[in-house]
This record gives structure tokens, C-alpha cells and sequence, in this order.
């Protein structure tokens, strides 16, 4: 027969609501640490499977990192992800923790969301959400050690990508090599990032007298957006795609196309994450460093657990990569 809280309640001599706090790892009781330990003790020994979290939450050391993502994708192929999921494994495996992706939450309200990602199961979070996303501010409620990346949130501390600098690198490159009206394809889902990096090129082109054109890259159709592109009166020259990934989509359609690059038409990205297995030319591209950025805010989130500061924001450098593509 299993053993019941009443069980183990009866066999500790304290309440059901003790013993329920305790291997639910409720931290907010006021169970002397004496009681949680002895009720673990009895569970145990009565052959009650109790959640090692439950052991641990009381003193704050589950050793667990979670990675929350509000834009509803957690594919391995993505090269972002792929990053990000490199660079949290890296540090987790340097501090001793563990790393859970939390997926199943599609559908759910974002308290029901709030609720899964703060049951216990990690000590902090890596957060990449869209600002204003609820349940980050559900989350914030919670005083959940958390560190957001890529997208910065009002709410908790942020690392983030120098876009500015990579759209003037951009920009100057473009420039000098003769480029007078430069497309920027956005992503097909709202990025504060790529939103960023739009507004700064039509900021940069304007004050140095040229022309932009902001447009949105397809979800399924990249070929579509090339014809676009080609069909603008005074169409133009160069092209800036939010991410590497549909630059070489783009570099793809041109190549069956028989569009020359760059002589007729430039096309540049954004990342740095270069796909050998795509088109066999060499992208010209903003380098972010993504994993080292995912291992800093694990490193980051360690930190908050044990009572340090750490920056509201944090901004990473990025580089220039030359290549044949413009």
C-alpha cells in the first residue's frame, strides 16, 4: 500500500499541511529547518519517493537551470537555439548544475505558465521573450532569479547584442561599396531585436542622404520576397536580412534566380551563425556572440542565488565578417 501524507504526518507528529509543504518544497512556510528535515527523514524511511527538489528548496539549491521561451519554438535546427543551448550546457556543466528546457506550455495562460516555470523544479531562468511578454511580469513577481537574453525586459536583468553597432558596420559597408537604397526584410514574427536593427538602418540611410525600404521576410515563400524586392521601382541595390539563416534563403532564390551578387543585388545578415550546408558563399554578416551571451547569464543567474548583484543590462560587442555576398 503507498504511503500517504497522513501517513508520514501520524509518524512525525506534525500536521498534513506541514508534511505537504515540505515535500512539495514550499518555501514560503515557517517550518524550522529541524521539522523539514525530519519529515523528509520519516518519508524516506517509509519508503515515500520524495522529490530531491523538495530536500533542497528549503535552503534555496536545486542546482537546476530552466531556459523559458516565449516565442514558442524550441528546434535544435535553429541555429540561435542551437547557441543558446550550447552556451547554458557549457556553464551549467562549469557551476554543477543542470539545464531543463520548459516546453508544454502552449495554450495555457501566462499565470498557468507563471506557475510551471516557478514550481520548484529550477533555481533560476534563462528568459528569451518578446518585451511586454505577461508571463515575464508574472515572473517578476516572483522574485525567481531570472537573466532575459537577445530581447531586453523591463523587469530583469538583460543581455543583449550591440544592434546599433552592427546596423552602422552595416550600413558603412554597404555605403562605401556604392549602395544608395537598402532593403531591410524583417522577421516574419515580432523581434524587439530585428525591430531595433530596422529602425536603426532607416535612421543610419536617411542621415547620409539615401533611401530605405523596410520589408517583411515570408514565412514560407522566400522566393516571393526576392521578386519584391526586384519589382520596386528604383528597386534597391542591397539587402539586409534580419538574420543569417533567410540571407541564405534569399542568397538561395537569387542563385536559382540567376541574380548575380553583388552585382546585382548585395545581400548581407545578421549573427553570425554561418550554415555551411547552405548556398557555398561566404556572408557578409554582424558576428553576435549568442553562446557565450546564454553562458554568461547562467553565470549571471548563480549570482543572484547567492545574494550578488548583477547589471541591469549587459551589452555584447559584435564584428563585422567580410564576404563575397556584398
Amino acid at each position: 500500500m503507498a504511503t500517504r501524507l497522513r501517513d508520514i504526518a501520524e509518524e512525525a507528529g506534525v500536521s498534513v499541511t506541514t508534511v505537504a509543504h515540505v515535500l512539495r518544497g514550499y518555501t514560503k512556510s515557517r517550518i524550522k529547518q529541524e521539522t523539514w528535515d525530519k519529515v523528509v527523514k520519516v518519508a524516506a524511511d517509509m519508503g515515500y519517493r520524495p522529490n530531491a527538489i523538495a530536500r533542497s528548496l528549503k535552503n534555496q539549491t536545486t542546482n537546476t537551470v530552466g531556459l523559458y521561451t516565449g516565442y514558442g519554438y524550441h528546434s535544435l535546427r535553429d541555429p540561435f537555439l542551437a547557441e543558446v543551448y550550447t552556451g547554458i550546457q557549457i556553464a551549467c556543466a562549469e557551476l554543477h548544475y543542470d539545464f531543463i528546457i520548459h516546453g508544454d506550455i502552449e495554450g495555457k495562460t501566462p499565470n498557468d505558465i507563471k506557475l510551471k516555470l516557478s514550481d520548484g523544479k529550477v533555481a533560476g531562468l534563462v528568459v528569451h521573450a518578446p518585451p511586454g511578454d505577461p508571463v515575464v511580469a508574472c515572473l517578476a513577481e516572483d522574485g525567481l532569479p531570472a537573466i532575459a537574453i537577445a530581447d531586453q525586459q523591463a523587469t530583469m536583468p538583460s543581455l543583449v547584442a550591440d544592434d546599433r553597432q552592427g546596423m552602422i558596420l552595416l550600413v558603412e559597408y554597404l555605403w562605401n561599396r556604392g549602395h544608395r537604397h537598402i532593403a531591410y526584410l524583417t522577421s516574419p514574427i515580432p523581434l524587439a531585436s530585428t525591430e531595433a536593427r530596422a529602425a536603426t538602418l532607416k535612421q543610419l540611410v536617411a542621415a547620409r542622404g539615401g533611401k530605405s525600404t523596410i520589408m517583411e521576410f515570408p514565412r514560407h515563400d522566400p522566393m516571393q520576397i526576392l521578386m519584391d524586392v526586384l519589382a520596386l521601382p528604383d528597386r534597391p541595390t542591397a539587402v539586409c536580412c534580419w538574420n543569417d539563416y533567410f540571407a541564405y534563403r534569399l542568397i538561395k532564390c537569387c542563385l536559382e534566380k540567376g541574380v548575380r551578387m553583388p552585382e546585382d543585388l548585395a545581400v548581407v545578415g545578421f549573427d553570425g551563425l554561418l550554415e555551411s550546408r547552405l548556398p557555398a558563399r561566404e556572408l557578409v554578416t554582424v558576428s553576435v556572440p549568442w553562446e557565450r551571451m546564454a553562458a554568461d547569464a547562467v553565470r549571471m543567474i548563480v549570482q543572484q542565488i547567492d545574494g550578488r548583484p548583477v547589471p541591469k543590462i549587459t551589452t555584447f560587442s559584435v564584428q563585422l565578417i567580410p564576404g563575397d555576398t556584398a
